[in-house]
């Protein structure tokens, strides 16, 4: 083998050994949290999300908290809780439900056959097999048309592209993130880093920018 036949060959071993590693590093239990800041109030709560394989399954669960106060008086809280089941990229079932001042508001997606229906306070939907929650987790779900709002169930079209890739400061590190645009029905910026699972996600709200950081 020539020298240059080496240095390839040690090359691809490297970098199939990168990519297996991002894999686990996904699949493998993982858990991230995150800071709630908002453009005009400051930081208002946190967001953390877990991913475990189970028997061929990815298991995403999201919890969350934010509170709003004005002049010292609690304005706004909420809680989120969220379980989502993915298989072979496509969500197979979806169980959550956002506390709003202390109101519930449940929303449940089960796939069957070539849908996925959601049930929520804007009624039942016969969505199309690949529609998943509005809310980010993993990079490998974010390039679709179709979402539901993790609030009502209600349906939303949009459209993703990606936007290239920009260093975020995670912690002490700073990470390679891709940037994704979602525009339409949904208006919101993600950038996940290169084992799959988001990083930084911005929305907004009343014409002000809510951002989620991972610490």
């Amino acid at each position: 083998m020539t020298r240059c036949a080496c240095l390839l060959a040690v090359l691809l071993a490297f970098a199939a050994e990168v990519g297996s590693l991002e894999v686990r590093a996904l699949e493998a239990p993982a858990s991230y949290r995150y800071r709630i800041h908002h453009q005009v109030f400051g930081d208002i709560g946190w967001h953390r999300m877990t991913v475990r394989s189970e028997g061929g399954r990815v298991v995403v669960e999201h919890t969350a908290e934010l509170a709003v106060g004005i002049f010292g008086l609690r304005a706004f809280h909420r809680r989120t809780r969220f379980r989502e089941v993915w298989r072979d990229e496509r969500l197979i079932a979806f169980d959550g439900v956002v506390e709003d001042n202390g109101e519930p508001f449940p929303v449940t997606a089960r796939a069957e056959g070539d849908h996925l229906i959601v049930e929520g306070r804007a009624g039942r939907t016969l969505a199309p097999p690949g529609t998943v929650p509005s809310e980010p987790s993993l990079e490998a779900a974010i390039r679709r048309d179709w979402l539901f709002d993790g609030k009502t169930g209600k349906l939303l079209n949009v459209q993703v592209e990606a936007a290239g890739s920009e260093p975020l400061k995670v912690g002490e590190a700073v990470v390679d993130a891709a940037k994704y645009e979602v525009s339409g029905d949904l208006e919101q910026h993600v950038w996940f880093d290169r084992a799959g699972a988001w990083v930084q996600w911005r929305l907004w709200r009343q014409g002000a920018a809510i951002t989620l950081v991972r610490e």
